[in-house]
């Protein structure tokens, strides 16, 4: 049976000083798969302390959350997880880069320079890595990644989607989503680096939480003992959760073990939004009945508040422990962020971005972050019959948000700010607003 690690995430801030920034630092960012906002067994914004799992059991998730600044509204780029993938590689819109689904047309332009790449420019002895789950139609070593898994999709991670029974009920695996042989890839990588004495890049891309549902033995004799929940309550899942957060407390043991903590940047967010109900079933546009994402609203493939919102965060030195933004911040700003550490100002991130850096946010120096626009965009021109079932597009502007659906001609306003869970529509008591998005959405798609 697997030992129940917890481990708590040490960044060392007394130990901070203009000297750790004489050593190039190094980055890990860690990306999880359909992670919903509210599947921690801890709230993501401390406003709400409910907005968590009721049966899921996330400690190690927790620690590294508390170890810096949690983003209270942290988005993936996109509600599906190819184009966020996109967007983390380039620091761009998926609208802009031209990927906005899993599945083809493949538009996007394969001459841009990756965070890797862009990195290395700053610092040609990074050495970097990509383990676990690509989703880009172009080989990693060709954006500049020195050890990776090639073009790898949802497959590898158990990913078969022809027995219903087994996707949704799940089954037992030893190295379930390969969550143990990822960590240890992972690991080995720092090892190795470490003596090279060069700084290190490593992107660990999770194949959990997506199906197919696979857990060890050890966590579902786990889950199956603790009492299920009214939000979440499939054991199975729950089991999978249970091996994802012990390979994450085992990659922080290992983490502290190296002597990292002065010296690195941890990432930690989602690719979208975690799965509307379980088990996946066609939807055709009707309200979900009870969302797993609640309090926020539907799920994976919707750009409602569940579909895009997520578990973000950033530890490491300078970055106050336990600490908490509300500012809005997204998948695309990860690339400037890490580019502004590692050169030591903003003049090495590149101009046709669409991401800001998030280095004096997280240093508690600024509450706002500079972009080319003052908005986020999401774009989902799709049908999908098990979402909304209709393209939509999205923009945030401070506080508030409207979804555009161009078919129907629909818009829908929140006030996120008052209620986050997307149930009270302002686009007719608020037109003025409500066409003042419409343009600025239009003007940048």
């Amino acid at each position: 049976m697997k030992k129940n690690i917890v481990f708590t995430f040490t960044i060392g801030l007394a130990l901070f000083s203009v000297q750790s920034f004489s050593a190039s630092p190094n980055f890990i960012i860690i990306l999880l798969d359909d992670y919903g906002w509210s599947s921690l067994s801890q709230s993501m914004d401390k406003r709400f302390p409910a907005a968590k799992s009721d049966y899921y059991e996330t400690p190690n998730i927790n620690a590294l959350m508390n170890a810096g600044m949690r983003f209270s509204n942290g988005y993936a780029a996109s509600p599906v997880c190819a184009p966020t993938r996109y967007s983390l590689q380039f620091g761009k819109t998926p609208a802009r880069i031209g990927i906005t689904r899993g599945l083809g047309p493949n538009n996007a332009e394969h001459d841009q320079i990756s965070i890797a790449g862009l990195l290395k420019s700053i610092n040609s002895s990074y050495r970097t890595a990509h383990i676990g789950k690509w989703h880009i139609d172009a080989d990693p070593s060709k954006y500049g990644y020195d050890l990776h898994d090639g073009i790898t999709k949802n497959a590898p991670g158990g990913f078969a989607n022809n027995n219903p029974q087994r996707q949704w009920h799940g089954y037992v695996e030893d190295d379930p989503k390969r969550v143990d042989s990822l960590t240890e890839r992972a690991i080995r990588f720092m090892e190795e680096t470490i003596r090279q004495k060069r700084p290190f890049f490593l992107q660990l891309s999770h194949y959990a939480v997506h199906s197919d549902i696979v857990y060890s033995q050890s966590s579902f004799e786990i889950t199956r003992k603790r009492p299920k929940g009214v939000l979440h309550f499939d054991q199975g899942y729950a089991a999978m959760v249970e091996d994802l957060d012990h390979s994450i407390g085992v990659l922080a043991k290992s983490f502290e073990d190296l002597g990292l903590a002065t010296n690195t940047y941890i990432f930690l967010t989602s690719d979208n939004g975690g799965m509307p109900a379980l088990p996946q079933r066609q939807n055709l546009g009707k309200p979900y009945s009870a969302g797993l994402n609640s309090p926020l609203l539907r799920g994976k493939w919707d750009l409602t508040e569940g579909g895009i919102r997520v578990p973000f965060a950033i530890s490491g030195p300078g970055i106050a422990e336990n600490s908490q933004t509300d500012t809005p911040v997204v998948t695309y700003d990860i690339l400037p962020t890490v580019l502004d550490i590692a050169a030591g100002s903003t003049s090495e991130i590149p101009k046709e971005i669409d991401g800001g850096s998030l280095w004096m946010l997280a240093e508690g120096k600024a509450d706002r972050v500079e972009r080319p626009t003052d908005f986020l965009v999401f774009h989902y021109p799709h049908y999908n019959r098990v979402g909304m079932n209709e393209p939509h597009s999205a923009i945030r502007y401070e506080d508030v948000k409207m979804i555009r659906f161009p078919v129907s001609g629909r818009r829908l306003v929140f006030d996120l700010g008052k209620d986050p869970g997307e149930q009270n529509d302002l686009s007719d008591v608020r037109q003025d607003l409500t066409n003042l998005l419409d343009s600025k959405l239009t003007e940048y798609l």
